[in-house]
């Protein structure tokens, strides 16, 4: 029960880094993927979520993929900047580096959740 708390937690804790990150890329025409997209891929973020603190399997792995693709889609987009410390802002870094961190540490949690529900099905 506290790790899928912690989890929810962890995860829910990276949405204002994530927000204000991905504003900040539309304004600088860095993001090329719409807003529409974004805001499906938020929701199925939040459904596992969801389906972690009912008790379903399922939610950790939507935790953990979607816990992946932020981070990896940071590193890509990002892996320059965060090597030369070279960002529109300081808020900018901040962003990213706290998108990065949150979703690693969900990406952990949601591996361990997985880890031990499949041993307790």
């Amino acid at each position: 029960m506290i790790l899928r708390a912690v989890t929810i937690g962890v995860s829910l804790a990276g949405l204002p880094f994530i927000v204000s990150h991905v504003v900040e890329d539309f304004i600088h025409d860095a993001a090329p993927v719409s807003p529409a997209l974004l805001g499906g891929f938020l929701a199925v973020q939040m459904l596992g979520l969801v389906l972690v603190g009912s008790g379903q399997r399922v939610g950790w792995l939507l935790t953990l993929v979607t816990g992946l693709v932020w981070v990896v889609g940071a590193a890509i987009g990002h892996g320059p900047e965060l090597v030369r410390g070279n960002f529109h802002t300081a808020s900018s870094g901040v962003g990213v580096l706290g998108l990065i961190v949150s979703q690693a540490m969900a990406i952990l949690l949601a591996c361990l959740g997985w880890l031990r529900s499949r041993v307790s099905a």
